[in-house]
């Protein structure tokens, strides 16, 4: 599978992933970023909270892409934030600006092609529209486990509005580079160990976010013309996700696990019962006795009509 452009950053061999994976990463990446605080300018692509969207995901090649064999390895990403919306102006009606939208949007994914030929050559980088950001991530599967929200933010990202850390962290070097955000700070210390500490440090780039929440850790950084020229970030940042999905400590998953199977039984037991009702249903009968002399009613109406005629 081809990289979205010829950018050095994408410098490997990479394969389709399978649709179910992909959408599981589209899901992951709404939670992941939604675990950003309310007011950062990352927040879902800008400060008015619009919706990245996936353009391109794949694994590296070799690896299998089907959705159980996701535990084993991660996706690597490349997202984009839907433009700011053009308000109509002078005799422009609502339509038109809304067709206009609609229009950039298409010439914007057009850009890249997810069914490219392999023989294709690479497409050249160009530059995002004005008010449209990209982003290039490497998600990681955290099975069995749903988290809470955490993000763990470059302060190189931010000006003097970067609030400290409530984390009290014993590494002066990671209290430099990172600030935390989580609404259980008791979470985010047992995550923070100091070996995933000493991780990030040692691999996580200055400009990137990690960030987790439900069933996935997210490393993440801008698309632009200084970060896409070095060689082979894509899979490294893919490689490190599934590094530091393996580093969190296992009482940690163990203290949050996954409940989603709870809801599929009860899905599944509604479901029985609705067939079980179906089935022995009746026309005219009924166990409540309310509709069922209702019924009784206007059976002997009709059939009292009937002897009439």
């Amino acid at each position: 599978m081809q990289p979205p452009d010829d950018s050095p950053c994408w410098e490997g061999a990479w394969s389709r992933v399978d649709p179910l994976v992909d959408l599981w990463a589209q899901g992951a990446l709404a939670r992941t970023v939604a675990a950003l605080p309310t007011l950062h300018p990352w927040r879902l692509g800008d400060d008015k909270a619009s919706v990245r969207s996936v353009l391109w995901s794949a694994v590296p090649e070799g690896a299998t892409t089907h959705d159980v064999e996701l535990v084993d390895g991660g996706v690597a990403i490349l997202t984009q934030s839907a433009p700011p919306p053009s308000l109509p102006l002078g005799d422009v009606s609502p339509a038109d600006s809304l067709l206009a939208d609609a229009e950039m949007a298409l010439a914007t994914l057009a850009t890249i092609d997810r069914r490219q030929p392999h023989d294709q050559a690479l497409r050249t980088f160009l530059p995002s529209d004005p008010g449209v950001r990209r982003w290039v991530g490497g998600m990681a599967l955290l099975p069995g486990a749903w988290l809470p929200d955490l993000a763990i933010l470059p302060r190189s990202q931010r000006d003097i509005d970067d609030p400290g850390t409530r984390w009290d962290t014993e590494s002066v070097a990671f209290a430099a580079r990172h600030s935390v955000h989580a609404g259980d700070m008791r979470f985010a210390s047992d995550v923070l160990a100091p070996h995933v500490t000493a991780l990030i440090l040692d691999h996580v780039p200055d400009d990137a976010a990690v960030t987790m929440a439900g069933n996935a850790v997210h490393i993440w950084w801008e698309y632009t013309d200084q970060s896409r020229l070095a060689t082979g970030r894509a899979g490294r940042t893919l490689e490190v996700a599934t590094r530091v999905r393996d580093a969190v400590p296992s009482f940690v998953l163990a203290d949050y696990p996954d409940h989603s199977d709870r809801v599929e039984d009860r899905l599944a037991e509604r479901a029985a019962q609705a067939d079980a009702y179906r089935a022995g249903r009746v026309a005219g009968r009924n166990q409540d006795p309310t509709l069922q002399r209702i019924y009784s009613q206007a059976q002997a109406t009709y059939q009292l009509g009937q002897r009439k005629d």
